[in-house]
Protein backbone atom coordinates (compact mmCIF):
# COMPACT_ATOMS: atom_id res chain seq x y z
CA UNK A 1 0.00 0.00 0.00
CA UNK A 2 1.64 3.79 -0.74
CA UNK A 3 2.33 5.63 2.20
CA UNK A 4 -0.56 7.87 1.01
CA UNK A 5 -2.59 5.29 0.52
CA UNK A 6 -1.96 4.06 4.50
CA UNK A 7 -2.33 8.18 5.77
CA UNK A 8 -5.84 8.30 4.12
CA UNK A 9 -6.87 4.99 5.25
CA UNK A 10 -5.40 5.79 8.88
CA UNK A 11 -7.02 9.47 9.17
CA UNK A 12 -9.78 9.51 6.59
CA UNK A 13 -10.83 12.91 6.11
CA UNK A 14 -14.47 13.13 8.10
CA UNK A 15 -15.93 16.39 7.61
CA UNK A 16 -15.60 19.47 4.96
CA UNK A 17 -16.69 22.02 7.98
CA UNK A 18 -14.88 25.23 8.29
CA UNK A 19 -12.50 26.76 11.00
CA UNK A 20 -14.77 28.95 12.18
CA UNK A 21 -17.37 25.99 12.31
CA UNK A 22 -14.91 23.37 14.46
CA UNK A 23 -14.18 26.30 16.77
CA UNK A 24 -17.98 27.42 17.53
CA UNK A 25 -18.77 23.94 18.27
CA UNK A 26 -15.96 23.30 20.97
CA UNK A 27 -17.16 26.62 22.05
CA UNK A 28 -20.80 25.12 22.12
CA UNK A 29 -19.92 22.22 24.00
CA UNK A 30 -18.06 24.01 26.71
CA UNK A 31 -20.86 26.11 27.70
CA UNK A 32 -23.54 23.31 27.32
CA UNK A 33 -22.03 20.81 29.63
CA UNK A 34 -20.44 23.51 32.05
CA UNK A 35 -24.48 24.52 32.39
CA UNK A 36 -25.71 21.26 32.53
CA UNK A 37 -23.02 20.38 35.40
CA UNK A 38 -23.69 23.73 37.46
CA UNK A 39 -27.80 22.73 37.36
CA UNK A 40 -27.19 19.42 38.01
CA UNK A 41 -24.72 19.46 41.16
CA UNK A 42 -26.96 22.09 42.78
CA UNK A 43 -30.56 20.83 42.10
CA UNK A 44 -29.77 16.50 42.05
CA UNK A 45 -26.37 17.10 43.83
CA UNK A 46 -27.68 17.24 47.41
CA UNK A 47 -30.25 14.30 46.63
CA UNK A 48 -28.83 11.73 43.79
CA UNK A 49 -25.14 10.06 43.38
CA UNK A 50 -24.17 10.62 40.15
CA UNK A 51 -26.02 13.31 39.03
CA UNK A 52 -24.54 13.54 35.98
CA UNK A 53 -23.83 10.65 33.68
CA UNK A 54 -20.99 10.55 31.14
CA UNK A 55 -23.05 9.72 28.09
CA UNK A 56 -24.61 13.49 28.55
CA UNK A 57 -21.11 14.12 26.82
CA UNK A 58 -21.45 11.99 23.98
CA UNK A 59 -24.13 13.50 23.43
CA UNK A 60 -23.10 16.84 23.34
CA UNK A 61 -20.71 16.32 20.65
CA UNK A 62 -23.41 15.59 18.06
CA UNK A 63 -25.99 18.19 19.44
CA UNK A 64 -23.41 21.24 18.81
CA UNK A 65 -21.27 19.46 16.95
CA UNK A 66 -23.21 17.58 14.73
CA UNK A 67 -26.88 19.30 14.64
CA UNK A 68 -27.95 18.70 11.24
CA UNK A 69 -27.63 14.75 11.74
CA UNK A 70 -30.80 12.36 12.36
CA UNK A 71 -29.05 11.28 15.82
CA UNK A 72 -28.78 14.96 16.84
CA UNK A 73 -32.50 15.82 17.02
CA UNK A 74 -34.63 16.51 19.80
CA UNK A 75 -36.67 13.37 19.65
CA UNK A 76 -33.94 11.27 18.95
CA UNK A 77 -31.38 12.47 21.70
CA UNK A 78 -34.89 12.80 24.37
CA UNK A 79 -36.40 9.56 23.22
CA UNK A 80 -32.73 7.18 23.04
CA UNK A 81 -31.62 8.48 26.57
CA UNK A 82 -34.97 7.55 28.21
CA UNK A 83 -36.03 4.37 26.17
CA UNK A 84 -32.40 3.22 26.83
CA UNK A 85 -32.48 4.19 30.63
CA UNK A 86 -35.68 1.74 31.10
CA UNK A 87 -34.32 -0.94 29.24
CA UNK A 88 -30.97 -0.84 31.23
CA UNK A 89 -32.76 -0.79 34.03
CA UNK A 90 -35.26 -3.25 33.24
CA UNK A 91 -32.37 -5.90 32.30
CA UNK A 92 -30.32 -5.01 35.31
CA UNK A 93 -33.33 -5.95 37.64
CA UNK A 94 -34.58 -9.18 35.97
CA UNK A 95 -31.70 -10.84 34.02
CA UNK A 96 -29.70 -12.17 37.00
CA UNK A 97 -26.25 -12.96 34.46
CA UNK A 98 -24.49 -9.62 34.23
CA UNK A 99 -22.58 -10.29 30.72
CA UNK A 100 -26.32 -11.33 29.08
CA UNK A 101 -28.10 -8.38 31.11
CA UNK A 102 -25.53 -5.74 29.72
CA UNK A 103 -26.08 -6.78 26.07
CA UNK A 104 -29.57 -7.60 26.77
CA UNK A 105 -29.42 -3.83 27.44
CA UNK A 106 -27.54 -2.18 24.47
CA UNK A 107 -29.56 -4.78 21.70
CA UNK A 108 -32.75 -4.41 23.00
CA UNK A 109 -32.06 -0.19 23.35
CA UNK A 110 -30.72 -0.19 19.38
CA UNK A 111 -34.08 -2.36 18.23
CA UNK A 112 -36.46 -0.48 20.18
CA UNK A 113 -34.35 2.96 19.56
CA UNK A 114 -35.09 1.98 15.51
CA UNK A 115 -38.73 1.44 15.77
CA UNK A 116 -39.11 4.51 17.66
CA UNK A 117 -37.64 6.99 15.30
CA UNK A 118 -35.10 8.21 18.03
CA UNK A 119 -31.96 6.73 17.14
CA UNK A 120 -29.15 7.79 18.88
CA UNK A 121 -26.06 6.28 19.87
CA UNK A 122 -25.12 7.69 23.24
CA UNK A 123 -28.90 6.05 24.15
CA UNK A 124 -26.79 2.57 24.50
CA UNK A 125 -24.12 3.81 26.90
CA UNK A 126 -26.87 4.95 29.05
CA UNK A 127 -28.45 1.92 28.86
CA UNK A 128 -24.98 -0.27 29.83
CA UNK A 129 -24.40 2.30 32.64
CA UNK A 130 -27.68 0.90 34.28
CA UNK A 131 -26.49 -2.51 34.03
CA UNK A 132 -22.50 -1.81 34.66
CA UNK A 133 -23.25 1.32 37.47
CA UNK A 134 -22.33 0.68 40.84
CA UNK A 135 -24.62 0.26 43.70
CA UNK A 136 -25.75 3.71 44.13
CA UNK A 137 -27.01 3.64 40.34
CA UNK A 138 -28.69 -0.20 40.82
CA UNK A 139 -30.04 0.86 44.77
CA UNK A 140 -32.49 3.34 42.09
CA UNK A 141 -34.33 1.07 40.32
CA UNK A 142 -36.90 2.52 37.38
CA UNK A 143 -35.87 6.09 39.75
CA UNK A 144 -32.41 6.59 37.60
CA UNK A 145 -34.44 7.28 34.15
CA UNK A 146 -36.37 10.13 36.15
CA UNK A 147 -33.15 11.43 37.77
CA UNK A 148 -30.35 11.63 36.74
CA UNK A 149 -31.55 10.53 33.07
CA UNK A 150 -34.64 12.74 32.54
CA UNK A 151 -33.05 15.30 34.77
CA UNK A 152 -29.84 15.64 32.25
CA UNK A 153 -31.73 15.41 29.16
CA UNK A 154 -34.09 18.46 29.70
CA UNK A 155 -31.57 20.64 31.03
CA UNK A 156 -28.78 19.62 28.09
CA UNK A 157 -31.78 19.84 25.62
CA UNK A 158 -32.49 23.42 26.40
CA UNK A 159 -29.26 24.50 26.91
CA UNK A 160 -28.66 22.80 23.31
CA UNK A 161 -31.48 24.91 21.88
CA UNK A 162 -30.57 28.06 23.24
CA UNK A 163 -27.09 27.87 22.24
CA UNK A 164 -27.50 26.31 18.60
CA UNK A 165 -30.45 28.93 18.02
CA UNK A 166 -29.70 32.10 19.95
CA UNK A 167 -25.90 32.04 20.56
CA UNK A 168 -24.23 30.28 17.54
CA UNK A 169 -27.39 31.45 15.20
CA UNK A 170 -28.02 27.99 13.66
CA UNK A 171 -30.91 26.19 11.97
CA UNK A 172 -32.06 23.78 15.27
CA UNK A 173 -33.78 21.40 15.24
CA UNK A 174 -33.19 20.89 11.80
CA UNK A 175 -36.37 19.55 10.46
CA UNK A 176 -38.50 22.36 12.13
CA UNK A 177 -36.36 25.24 10.80
CA UNK A 178 -35.91 24.19 7.38
CA UNK A 179 -38.78 26.42 5.14
CA UNK A 180 -41.60 24.48 4.13
CA UNK A 181 -41.82 23.26 0.69
CA UNK A 182 -43.36 26.50 -1.62
CA UNK A 183 -46.81 24.55 -3.28
CA UNK A 184 -45.72 24.20 -6.64
CA UNK A 185 -48.48 23.81 -9.79
CA UNK A 186 -45.82 21.53 -11.57
CA UNK A 187 -46.12 18.98 -9.12
CA UNK A 188 -43.90 20.28 -6.31
CA UNK A 189 -40.65 20.01 -8.39
CA UNK A 190 -37.60 21.27 -6.72
CA UNK A 191 -35.74 24.09 -8.04
CA UNK A 192 -33.37 22.39 -9.98
CA UNK A 193 -33.91 19.33 -11.92
CA UNK A 194 -32.46 16.36 -10.07
CA UNK A 195 -33.36 13.63 -13.04
CA UNK A 196 -34.91 11.53 -10.03
CA UNK A 197 -37.61 11.94 -7.41
CA UNK A 198 -37.42 11.80 -3.30
CA UNK A 199 -39.13 8.27 -3.70
CA UNK A 200 -35.89 7.08 -5.72
CA UNK A 201 -33.10 8.58 -2.79
CA UNK A 202 -35.53 6.42 -0.28
CA UNK A 203 -35.14 3.30 -2.47
CA UNK A 204 -31.38 3.78 -2.98
CA UNK A 205 -30.91 4.20 0.61
CA UNK A 206 -33.08 1.24 1.50
CA UNK A 207 -30.63 -0.73 -0.87
CA UNK A 208 -27.67 0.39 1.18
CA UNK A 209 -29.42 -2.11 3.86
CA UNK A 210 -27.44 -0.26 6.87
CA UNK A 211 -28.19 3.26 8.88
CA UNK A 212 -27.05 6.23 6.67
CA UNK A 213 -26.88 9.01 8.80
CA UNK A 214 -28.50 11.38 6.34
CA UNK A 215 -31.97 11.92 4.58
CA UNK A 216 -33.32 11.98 1.46
CA UNK A 217 -34.27 15.41 1.28
CA UNK A 218 -30.76 16.14 2.46
CA UNK A 219 -29.13 14.45 -0.37
CA UNK A 220 -31.76 15.84 -2.58
CA UNK A 221 -30.75 19.49 -1.25
CA UNK A 222 -27.32 18.70 -1.41
CA UNK A 223 -27.47 17.23 -4.87
CA UNK A 224 -29.20 20.79 -5.79
CA UNK A 225 -26.99 23.27 -4.10
CA UNK A 226 -24.07 21.21 -6.08
CA UNK A 227 -25.80 22.22 -9.28
CA UNK A 228 -26.04 25.91 -8.14
CA UNK A 229 -22.96 25.95 -6.97
CA UNK A 230 -21.28 24.22 -10.48
CA UNK A 231 -23.69 26.55 -12.66
CA UNK A 232 -22.39 29.95 -10.39
CA UNK A 233 -18.80 28.61 -11.30
CA UNK A 234 -19.50 28.59 -15.07
CA UNK A 235 -21.43 31.62 -15.29
CA UNK A 236 -18.51 33.93 -13.55
CA UNK A 237 -19.68 37.24 -11.67
CA UNK A 238 -22.59 37.82 -13.65
CA UNK A 239 -25.47 39.66 -11.87
CA UNK A 240 -29.05 40.91 -12.64
CA UNK A 241 -27.98 44.08 -13.58
CA UNK A 242 -25.67 42.93 -16.28
CA UNK A 243 -28.97 41.42 -17.73
CA UNK A 244 -32.08 43.20 -16.37
CA UNK A 245 -34.07 45.40 -18.67
CA UNK A 246 -33.36 49.15 -17.63
CA UNK A 247 -36.51 50.45 -19.95
CA UNK A 248 -39.10 49.50 -17.69
CA UNK A 249 -43.01 50.31 -18.04
CA UNK A 250 -44.52 51.33 -15.12
CA UNK A 251 -47.97 52.67 -13.49
CA UNK A 252 -48.95 55.16 -10.33
CA UNK A 253 -50.60 53.92 -7.31
CA UNK A 254 -53.61 55.80 -9.00
CA UNK A 255 -54.15 55.03 -12.35
CA UNK A 256 -57.06 53.48 -13.07
CA UNK A 257 -57.33 49.67 -13.75
CA UNK A 258 -58.60 50.78 -17.31
CA UNK A 259 -55.93 52.37 -17.98
CA UNK A 260 -53.44 50.25 -17.08
CA UNK A 261 -55.53 47.23 -18.62
CA UNK A 262 -55.13 49.13 -21.98
CA UNK A 263 -51.31 49.44 -21.06
CA UNK A 264 -50.52 46.26 -20.62
CA UNK A 265 -52.44 45.29 -24.00
CA UNK A 266 -50.96 47.55 -25.57
CA UNK A 267 -47.42 47.07 -24.93
CA UNK A 268 -47.90 42.91 -24.97
CA UNK A 269 -46.81 42.68 -21.40
CA UNK A 270 -48.12 40.58 -18.53
CA UNK A 271 -47.29 43.24 -15.99
CA UNK A 272 -46.08 46.65 -14.47
CA UNK A 273 -44.32 47.49 -11.49
CA UNK A 274 -46.47 50.71 -9.49
CA UNK A 275 -44.24 52.87 -8.52
CA UNK A 276 -44.42 56.61 -6.65
CA UNK A 277 -43.12 59.93 -7.76
CA UNK A 278 -39.48 59.18 -6.10
CA UNK A 279 -39.63 55.34 -8.46
CA UNK A 280 -39.52 53.91 -5.20
CA UNK A 281 -41.53 50.39 -5.50
CA UNK A 282 -44.36 50.24 -4.07
CA UNK A 283 -45.83 47.17 -5.89
CA UNK A 284 -46.71 45.34 -8.90
CA UNK A 285 -49.66 44.82 -11.29
CA UNK A 286 -50.00 41.67 -13.39
CA UNK A 287 -52.99 40.15 -15.29
CA UNK A 288 -53.29 38.08 -12.06
CA UNK A 289 -54.35 40.63 -10.38
CA UNK A 290 -57.24 41.44 -12.45
CA UNK A 291 -58.44 37.53 -12.78
CA UNK A 292 -58.46 37.81 -8.84
CA UNK A 293 -60.35 41.07 -8.78
CA UNK A 294 -63.10 39.88 -10.87
CA UNK A 295 -66.51 37.96 -10.41
CA UNK A 296 -65.87 34.15 -11.55
CA UNK A 297 -69.21 33.40 -10.98
CA UNK A 298 -70.52 35.96 -13.55
CA UNK A 299 -67.96 35.04 -16.21
CA UNK A 300 -68.00 31.76 -18.52
CA UNK A 301 -64.93 33.28 -20.57
CA UNK A 302 -61.85 34.36 -19.96
CA UNK A 303 -62.45 37.48 -21.87
CA UNK A 304 -65.65 38.10 -20.19
CA UNK A 305 -63.77 38.00 -17.12
CA UNK A 306 -61.22 40.62 -17.74
CA UNK A 307 -63.85 42.70 -19.34
CA UNK A 308 -65.96 42.83 -16.19
CA UNK A 309 -62.64 43.33 -14.06
CA UNK A 310 -61.96 46.26 -16.11
CA UNK A 311 -65.72 48.00 -16.57
CA UNK A 312 -67.59 46.63 -13.89
CA UNK A 313 -64.08 48.34 -11.37
CA UNK A 314 -62.83 51.57 -13.47
CA UNK A 315 -63.17 53.46 -10.73
CA UNK A 316 -60.39 51.42 -9.07
CA UNK A 317 -56.89 51.54 -9.18
CA UNK A 318 -53.80 50.01 -9.20
CA UNK A 319 -53.04 50.45 -5.28
CA UNK A 320 -56.72 48.17 -4.87
CA UNK A 321 -55.22 45.29 -6.70
CA UNK A 322 -51.60 45.32 -6.74
CA UNK A 323 -49.47 42.76 -5.50
CA UNK A 324 -47.54 43.50 -2.20
CA UNK A 325 -45.20 42.92 -0.65
CA UNK A 326 -43.07 42.09 -3.60
CA UNK A 327 -40.22 39.21 -4.15
CA UNK A 328 -37.08 41.74 -5.20
CA UNK A 329 -33.75 41.84 -6.81
CA UNK A 330 -30.68 43.96 -6.11
CA UNK A 331 -28.61 44.99 -9.03
CA UNK A 332 -25.94 42.90 -7.62
CA UNK A 333 -27.60 39.52 -7.15
CA UNK A 334 -26.11 36.96 -8.57
CA UNK A 335 -27.78 35.19 -11.43
CA UNK A 336 -28.08 31.57 -9.92
CA UNK A 337 -29.58 33.71 -7.06
CA UNK A 338 -32.17 35.24 -9.32
CA UNK A 339 -32.79 31.59 -10.30
CA UNK A 340 -33.84 30.48 -7.30
CA UNK A 341 -35.94 33.21 -6.62
CA UNK A 342 -37.99 32.68 -9.91
CA UNK A 343 -38.41 29.05 -9.50
CA UNK A 344 -39.23 28.79 -5.64
CA UNK A 345 -42.33 31.40 -5.68
CA UNK A 346 -43.36 30.58 -9.23
CA UNK A 347 -43.21 34.47 -10.38
CA UNK A 348 -42.74 35.77 -13.60
CA UNK A 349 -40.90 39.03 -12.98
CA UNK A 350 -38.84 40.16 -10.77
CA UNK A 351 -38.24 43.86 -10.19
CA UNK A 352 -34.63 45.27 -8.92
CA UNK A 353 -34.19 48.62 -6.77
CA UNK A 354 -31.68 50.12 -5.71
CA UNK A 355 -30.12 50.74 -1.84
CA UNK A 356 -32.97 53.26 -1.46
CA UNK A 357 -35.80 51.15 -2.73
CA UNK A 358 -36.06 52.68 -6.40
CA UNK A 359 -36.97 50.98 -9.02
CA UNK A 360 -33.80 50.54 -11.74
CA UNK A 361 -34.98 47.84 -13.68
CA UNK A 362 -36.96 44.55 -14.40
CA UNK A 363 -35.91 40.51 -14.90
CA UNK A 364 -38.23 38.37 -16.45
CA UNK A 365 -38.05 34.77 -17.79
CA UNK A 366 -37.29 35.92 -20.73
CA UNK A 367 -33.94 37.49 -19.52
CA UNK A 368 -32.86 34.93 -17.15
CA UNK A 369 -33.45 31.91 -20.12
CA UNK A 370 -31.36 34.14 -22.63
CA UNK A 371 -28.46 34.61 -19.98
CA UNK A 372 -28.41 30.77 -19.37
CA UNK A 373 -29.27 28.85 -22.29
CA UNK A 374 -28.87 31.31 -25.29
CA UNK A 375 -30.62 30.63 -27.88
CA UNK A 376 -32.57 27.91 -26.40
CA UNK A 377 -34.75 31.02 -24.42
CA UNK A 378 -35.80 31.95 -27.94
CA UNK A 379 -37.67 29.27 -28.30
CA UNK A 380 -39.10 28.48 -25.37
CA UNK A 381 -42.12 30.47 -25.93
CA UNK A 382 -41.67 32.48 -22.31
CA UNK A 383 -44.90 34.52 -21.28
CA UNK A 384 -43.72 37.88 -22.23
CA UNK A 385 -41.03 39.54 -23.83
CA UNK A 386 -38.05 40.90 -22.33
CA UNK A 387 -39.07 45.12 -23.08
CA UNK A 388 -41.77 44.31 -19.98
Amino acid sequence: MRPDNLVSYLFPRQVTTTHRERIISGLGGFIAIFLTAWIASHTLGPVVTPFMIASMGASTVLLLGAPHSPFSQPWSFAGGHLVSALIGVFCAMEVPNFHIAAGLAVGLSITAMYYLRCLHPPGGATALLAVIGDQAIHGMGYGFVLMPVLANVGVLLVAALLINRVVLLRHYPYNLSMPAKAPSPHGGQPPVRLGFTEDDLTAALRSMDGYIDVTGEDLERIYSLAILHAKRRRLGDITVGDIMTREVVTVAPDDSLEAIWKLLRTRGIRGAPVVDGQRRLLGMVTVADFLKSANWRLCDTLVRHVRLAVAGRARNTAERIMTRPLILAREETHLTDAFLLFAQNHINHLPVVNGDGALVGILTRLDLLASLYGDMASASGDLQPSAA
